[in-house]
Parts: C-alpha cells; structure tokens; sequence
C-alpha cells in the first residue's frame, strides 16, 4: 500500500484524505441508507429470527418443561406402583396365613372325627367279636359232637 502512494506526499507531512464537502453528503448518503435499509430489510430480517429463535427456545422449553412433568408422574406411578405391590404382598401372605390355619383346623377336625370313627369301629368290631365269640361258644358242644360223629364213625351224645 505504500507503494501507491507518492512518497513525496508523506515527505512533504500533507494528508492522505482531503476532507471537503463532498465527505458529509456521503456521510449523509450512508446514514440515510443504513437507516431505510434498516427498517426495510435489517428490522424485519431480525424480527424474523428473534421469532424463530423465541419459538425454537420456547419450544426447548416447553419440552423441557413436559420431560419433567413426565419424569414426576413416572416416579409418582413407580411409587403408588410399589405401594400398590407391597399391599398385595402382604394381603397375599395374610390370606396365605388365614388358609395356612384354616387347613391346620380343618386336618385337626378331620383327625377327631377319623379318630371318633375309628374307636366306634374299635368297638362295634370288638362288639361284633363278642357276640360271634358267644355265638361260637354256643355252638361249640354241637360241633364237638358232629366231629366225634364224623371221626368215629357213629353217633355221640
């Protein structure tokens, strides 16, 4: 860049820019640009991206928003899940424990009324025993006689 310019002019200490009046219509120029391309093409151009960029972190946030939701019914459904768990664990091992008993009491009342059973068929047998012992004794001289009869080969009184 020093090349361009004349090293007679840095010599002599005169300026590069000559400022005249033609800087301040261009100053004039650039600031009545800048503001009509501002609000016809910067303005809506950021309106348009602050929107989007509002909609895209608002909707980062509302999902955000519904992944904690979502993470705090979960562990409320897990808790009442395990509540829930835990009283039919124990309901379950209370009605284990009612029929554990009620088996006990029905096999104990099956076990009198076998053991009820079995004495009256001790007796009624022992009774029956009895009778027919009496029954044989009865007959027991009739027999003695048939025998003698039949081994001597006559009749015995």
């Amino acid at each position: 860049m020093l090349a361009v310019v004349p090293i007679g002019v840095l010599l002599s200490g005169g300026s590069i820019i000559d400022l005249d009046g033609s800087f301040f219509v261009q100053l004039a120029i650039f600031f009545t640009a800048f503001l009509i391309l501002k609000s016809l093409v910067f303005g809506p151009v950021m309106k348009v991206i602050d929107e989007r960029d509002a909609a895209i972190f608002g909707a980062r946030r509302e999902a955000e928003a519904m992944d904690t939701e979502v993470a705090n019914k979960k562990a409320d459904f897990e808790s009442q899940l395990r509540q829930i768990k835990d009283e039919a664990t124990k309901e379950r091992d209370n009605q284990r424990s009612e029929a554990q008993k009620l088996a006990r009491a029905l096999t104990a009342q099956a076990r009198a009324e076998n053991a009820a059973a079995l004495v009256s068929a001790r007796e009624r047998l022992s009774a029956e025993a009895r009778k027919a012992s009496e029954e044989a004794k009865g007959q027991v001289p009739q027999l003695a006689r048939d025998i003698a009869s039949k081994l001597l080969n006559r009749s015995v009184n």
